[in-house]
């Protein structure tokens, strides 16, 4: 029998408070004060400190002096940013698929949707929102272009809060599905050009929506999700 070999101690606690800021648990702008997770966790300070330092390199993770870390505050203006990066990297992603053969990519790319209609039906926005991320690494997987991967990585994980708060507030209307099920014809038929432009249009979608759930006047994102993983 394999033993499985657990993560270590800052790394652990990386995990779990990363999951209570995607969550809403600790909502944008709130403080970590380390005394509260130390006895939350049942941690000791210096586990805890690089746990915090490894969330910060993240990017959902603020720090200053004599403040203290902080959950990442999100304005209009960084989600557009955010949001705009993101679609002109994963249109890159598309067009760098030209010359890669995509036989492997395409029944990858129905199985990351699959799981994700699996994760709709059970109301699970976790989930969805693992197996759509999924789709998308699918497609750097096949690109092999390492520095486009580690700069799709940090604007993911700092949108993963954002992405989590909008499906709270309207997981039924999610679209994902279908717009990948056309990303993924357009590829199955090598028409790499239309489906750069559908992936773009896929991620800009939502940048409006996403930036009104963080206007100074909007009601707190509700992050309460409909199912557990």
């Amino acid at each position: 029998m394999n033993d499985v070999v657990p993560d270590p101690i800052p790394y652990f606690l990386m995990g779990r408070i990363r999951r209570g800021i995607i969550t809403g648990r600790y909502p944008p702008g709130s403080p970590l004060r380390e005394k509260q997770l130390e006895a939350e966790y049942g941690a000791s300070r210096g586990p805890l400190r690089e746990a915090l330092r490894l969330l910060q390199l993240r990017g959902i993770v603020s720090h200053e002096p004599r403040r203290g870390f902080r959950v990442r505050e999100y304005s209009a203006e960084m989600i557009g940013q955010i949001y705009r990066l993101r679609g002109l990297l994963e249109r890159h992603s598309v067009e760098a698929l030209a010359g890669h053969p995509l036989d492997a990519l395409i029944p990858a790319l129905r199985a990351a949707n699959q799981t994700m209609r699996q994760h709709f039906e059970a109301r699970n926005i976790e989930g969805y929102l693992d197996a759509n991320i999924a789709f998308h690494e699918a497609i750097l997987d096949a690109t092999r272009n390492e520095p486009l991967r580690k700069s799709i990585e940090v604007l993911n994980e700092m949108a993963q809060p954002i992405r989590y708060a909008l499906l709270a507030s309207r997981f039924e209307k999610s679209s994902a599905l279908g717009e990948h099920e056309q990303i993924i014809g357009l590829l199955e038929r090598g028409d790499l050009a239309a489906a750069a432009d559908a992936i773009e249009q896929h991620v800009l979608r939502n940048i409006d929506s996403a930036s009104g759930l963080y206007r100074t006047d909007a009601p707190a994102p509700q992050t309460t999700a409909p199912g557990k993983r």
